[in-house]
């Protein structure tokens, strides 16, 4: 499986320069959040760009994959705006820088994306979560017949390999009342989905419609773009609808409503099975699972990257919630959101 670790170690600077160096660009350079790659927000007459450098263990074919699908997304235009790739000097989306430490790393170039971070506006409307929801079916309408050999590897954050990963990081919890919450929603995921893996058709999806990859657009609230696709896998479908309603849920006071709202709108665009909707629960709860607990694992890592930390808190408060509702109930609301009886 694929670990996230430290991030690139470039310099303002140097990203600077290299910006210059081999995509003519020039302008000034502001450091961007990130999980895995180094970004910044690079800001010229020529326009705003994002200048992406990878972690030092992505693979050339995944950032080619993405380079397709967002080709793909746009032919289609499946969403208002997308983060197309800029060609560098020679003519690549793709080239290969080394830094100080003689480490290679794969860089790119992205047309900025104009709009507010979804995580920024409050509150999050029934209508503008329907409108997420509608997008995600659209993206992954789009990417039905899109292949790459890449989108089936192993990864830490592919809800398929969920129980593996809690396995390798459950340990690193801070407490015994953590690991034993994480236990029961593992049963739990055991009972829901795994037993109905047949049923749950696979899919590539974007797998990661954080409130942070979300874009709203500034003069109407509506979603303008999903960005970041680097976690894009191949994966059960549910699961794209399951992961964006994770993080809304987040904080919320009902925050059943604000997934039901999602669901509802990824239907509409693209209908779920019952089986689906049944497994919409469960999986969503595996997803904050996953991420309190890798979340465990890149703090050993980087105890200092208060980026990692950012839905931690709330995920947490989000399962102990969830803890004490019944998965029938969740299940008879997304049934009825859909239409759908039991």
């Amino acid at each position: 499986m694929t670990d996230t670790s430290v991030l690139p170690d470039f310099s303002t600077d140097e990203a600077t320069r290299i910006v210059s160096d081999l995509y003519g660009i020039e302008g000034r350079l502001q450091r961007l959040n990130g999980e895995r790659d180094l970004n910044y927000l690079v800001t010229g007459d020529s326009g705003r760009f994002v200048f992406k450098i990878a972690h030092r263990d992505e693979t050339y074919g995944m950032l080619e994959c993405q380079h397709q699908a967002l080709k793909r997304l746009a032919i289609d235009q499946v969403m208002h705006q997308s983060a197309s790739s800029v060609e560098s000097l020679d003519a690549r989306v793709i080239e290969v820088i080394t830094g100080e430490t003689g480490i290679d790393h794969y860089c790119r170039i992205l047309h900025y994306v104009e709009g507010r971070l979804l995580s920024s506006l409050s509150p999050h409307t029934p209508g503008l979560l329907k409108d997420l929801g509608r997008i995600l079916a659209r993206i992954d309408s789009s990417l039905q017949d899109f292949s790459h050999e890449v989108l089936d590897r192993p990864f830490i954050w592919n809800m398929i390999d969920a129980l593996a990963t809690l396995e390798r990081f459950k340990s690193l919890l801070a407490s015994d009342q953590e690991r034993e919450l994480v236990d029961s929603f593992e049963n739990l995921f055991r009972d829901s989905v795994l037993r109905s893996d047949e049923s749950l058709r696979r899919a590539v999806i974007h797998n990661d419609a954080n409130d942070n990859n979300v874009l709203v657009a500034d003069d109407w609230p509506t979603i303008s773009s999903i960005i970041d696709f680097g976690d894009m896998v191949y994966s059960w479908l549910a699961v794209e609808p399951a992961v964006a309603a994770a993080y809304v849920m987040m904080g919320k006071e009902h925050p059943l409503e604000a997934a039901t709202a999602i669901i509802q709108g990824y239907h509409e665009s693209l209908p779920l099975r019952e089986s689906e909707i049944r497994a919409l629960f469960s999986l969503i709860c595996m997803r904050l699972c996953m991420s309190v607990c890798i979340c465990a694992h890149q703090k050993s890592i980087e105890p200092d990257n208060e980026y990692l930390k950012i839905s931690e808190k709330p995920a947490w408060g989000l399962l102990g919630k969830l803890a004490n509702v019944s998965s029938e109930t969740a299940c008879q609301m997304f049934l009825d959101a859909c239409d759908r009886k039991p």
